[in-house]
Parts: structure tokens; sequence; C-alpha cells
């Protein structure tokens, strides 16, 4: 029913650095912070990451500095957001919530350096096991709900297509997805061809819910490596129902006569679902 991508086909996103207009920042300065960035991964489609690039202690805690990156379909707006630090180890050294309302919004496929400031009580070690540009890893602490545990749900057409060499693929696919929040549905995509008449996707819906949830129809945008919008439809389902916490494929076509843009670049490509007004 499908077959392995080749590495054109990743859906891996890149992003663009910018800075905020808040800092002033000397030319030697924007090198370095677009060094660390050009060494980041791509995204997965809707991730929001944030990837730590220098610590640096001081008497009232210490100071981190860090690049905040997004692929969501949507404009970035953070009000607050709490960060754990971990030391090289894996460790917890300190956990402290931050108001962003001076971060201002990030658009999507967008990146910006910012500054944390770690006071002595949000430190969870002693203050000396802290070390002046020590190695560490910074990670949102969500508070929302999350899904992260999916049974792969087939039927008897994708069941009787696949073999077991491409179901244990899938499902490792599956397993290696950033999680859903609860109480939403979260699209994935998994395979991309170019066939003469357009673009052959492959999704996988999750059910985030803790029922089970009846589509009748998907409305999805395919997205190119410039993040423009190639094409959108929606796809008429019949009553496709997906389980609670479950995650169930189905095939799209993007037919040539619907895409918005001539000669897309698709070395890399996403799938979203399409904002509803």
């Amino acid at each position: 029913m499908f077959k392995p991508n080749q590495p054109k086909t990743s859906n891996r996103l890149k992003t663009i650095l910018e800075f905020s207009d808040l800092w002033e920042l000397d030319q030697q300065e924007r090198y370095v912070f677009q060094y660390y960035h050009n060494k980041l991964k791509g995204l997965d489609p809707n991730q929001i990451n944030i990837h730590g690039v220098a610590l640096h202690k001081n008497d009232n805690g210490f100071i981190m500095t860090a690049i905040i990156r997004h692929s969501l379909q949507k404009t970035l707006n953070m009000e607050v957001i709490r960060l754990v630090v971990r030391d090289k180890d894996g460790n917890d050294i300190a956990r402290k919530e931050f108001n962003m309302e001076v971060f201002g919004l990030l658009n999507s496929l967008r990146a910006r350096p910012w500054i944390f400031e770690f006071d002595k009580d949000s430190l969870l070690v002693p203050e000396e096991e802290i070390k002046d540009k020590m190695e560490f890893e910074v990670l949102f602490e969500y508070q929302q709900p999350v899904v992260s545990d999916f049974t792969l749900q087939l039927d008897e057409n994708w069941s009787n297509g696949l073999s077991p060499e491409q179901i244990a693929s899938l499902e490792a696919s599956l397993a290696s997805m950033e999680a859903v929040e609860e109480n939403s549905l979260s699209v994935n995509a998994f395979h991309f061809a170019e066939v003469e008449d357009g673009v052959e996707v492959y999704v996988v819906l999750r059910n985030g819910y803790k029922e089970e949830i009846t589509i009748s129809n998907l409305p999805v945008q395919l997205l190119d490596a410039a993040g423009d919008v190639v094409a959108k439809l929606g796809f008429p389902l019949e009553q496709f129902a997906v389980g609670s916490h479950q995650a169930r494929p189905v095939s799209l076509h993007f037919p040539k006569n619907v895409f918005q843009k001539e000669s897309p670049d698709f070395s890399s490509w996403n799938v979203q679902l399409t904002p509803q007004n």
C-alpha cells in the first residue's frame, strides 16, 4: 500500500531565525545565535521547541539563553510558560514560570532567542551544584493534560494491504510522534509521494478524546518547504470513526488542478488541519 519514503520526502520543518526589537545585538552576537540555530534539527509538524544555548551562574542563581521555535499552523502566543532545566545526567536542577508578554507573538516556522533568569528560589539542587557554563538542557513543562499512548486502528483494507514489517514501521512512527493535547484531534503525515496528477499523502488521525469520534469531512491543507499553502481540500470520509486514544490512517490525494502555487518545492512538506473561522 505504501513504499518507504525517499530522503526528499522528510517532513521535518526548518525555521527562520529572528531577533526581538528589544535586543541590541552586534553582528558577532547575531552570528553566534545563527550558528546554534543552524545546528538544530528540523521540527515535526505542530511542534513547539526550546533549545538551550548557554547558562551563566550569578550571585542570585543563573541566567539561561535559549532559542524558542515552533511549527504550529498559527501564530504562537505564549502568555505564561513553565521551564525545567536539567543537567547533563537528566536531573532537574531548576524550575520556574515566566510571563512571556514581552516576548510577544512568534509567526509560524520562526525561531527567536530569549533570556531567562532563574533565581535561587527556583533551584531544585544546592547552589554549589550549579556551575558556570555547565552542560544542560531545557524543556517546557506542560500543565495541559496530554495523551501520548495511542493504539493503531486499522480497517480491513489497511490490514490486508500492509505487511507485518510495514505495520511495525507505522507503529514505531506512531510511538515517536509528539503527544496530543487531551480533547483534541491530531493529523500527522507518515508518507508522501508525487504522482503524475498530483500528490498522495498518508496521514494518521490521532483521537485525544475520551470517547470515539466520527469524522464526516476532513479539511486539510498541504504546505511546501517554504511554508506556503499549496492546496486546501475537504476530504469526505463517510462517517470515519476513530476510537478513543486510537490512531487511524487514511490516504489523501491532492490533484494538481487544485494547487494554489506553481512549482512548489516538496523537498520538505507538511500537512495540517485547515484553520476554521
